[in-house]
């Protein structure tokens, strides 16, 4: 059976996201995924809490009472599953957002942390 070129790639690609996703949970279930806390950046960070921490496989740090949020709901085993953007400024001149691939975290000194 000859398999178009275009097809192949698709599957290549989508063994390769399944086994990249097995590892992270695996890592993530296990601790190796996490990095050790380091501060907190000064931009765009708007909370007074001075940790981050990544999940690998994302490139993405999440910080402070996001952090604690995403953490206290299974960090990336949750439905929000892994981040999918740094954090950054709401737009509303007052809080910031962080995207994952399940969800937006938005956080305000007045509301704190919350699932949008």
């Amino acid at each position: 059976m000859i398999v178009s070129t275009t097809a192949h790639r698709r599957s290549t690609v989508r063994i390769r996201l399944a086994a990249a996703a097995a590892i992270g949970a695996a890592l993530t279930l296990t601790g190796a995924g996490q990095a050790l806390a380091q501060p907190a950046p000064t931009a765009p960070q708007a909370t007074s809490a001075t940790t981050c921490q990544s999940f690998w496989p994302s490139p993405y740090q999440v910080c402070g009472e996001i952090l604690d949020l995403y953490k206290s709901l299974g960090g990336p085993s949750s439905t929000l599953s892994f981040p999918n953007s740094s954090e950054a400024p709401a737009g509303d001149g007052v809080g910031t957002r962080q995207v994952f691939l399940g969800g937006t975290v938005y956080y305000s000194p007045t509301t704190g942390a919350y699932i949008e």
